[in-house]
């Protein structure tokens, strides 16, 4: 559990804060779980876009997903202990979950499938030079 405190400008607190993790540093290859996943942009395709937008006299948008690790399908059955200072019932129970958190090491992969899925679904291929890509 990561926790934080929000100051207001005045400095005084305004907010507490509270991230649920998992400790995926403990999940052990082949067992937790099969395949990990990165999928980083090639640094041609990043300076073929924008030199190509350039051009053409286009716009870039940008987006950024910040729940996407709450948007992941869960495939595998996943559990964990109880977060630090949240006991319900005995210490020994544990949770099951039902949506991905941050510190799992199978999220990226799952995140890019269901990514990759829709963007199919609306016409968008993806490239088959850098998998990071897809155009209409």
């Amino acid at each position: 559990m990561g926790f934080k405190i929000k100051y207001g400008v005045d400095g005084e607190v305004e907010r507490f804060k509270a991230r649920l993790m998992v400790r995926g540093f403990t999940q052990t290859f082949g067992i937790n779980y099969n395949e990990t996943f990165a999928l980083i942009a090639k640094f041609v395709s990043i300076c073929c876009t924008l030199a190509l937008t350039a051009i053409e006299d286009m716009e870039i948008h940008q987006m950024d997903i910040k729940t996407t690790f709450l948007n992941g399908d869960l495939e595998e059955e996943i559990y964990m202990d109880q977060p630090q200072g949240f006991t319900q019932g005995s210490k020994h129970l544990v949770c099951k979950l039902h949506k991905f958190l941050y510190g799992l090491k199978q999220f990226p992969r799952a995140w890019n499938q269901k990514l990759d899925a829709f963007l199919k679904s609306i016409e968008f291929m993806r490239s088959d030079v850098d998998f990071s890509m897809y155009v209409v």
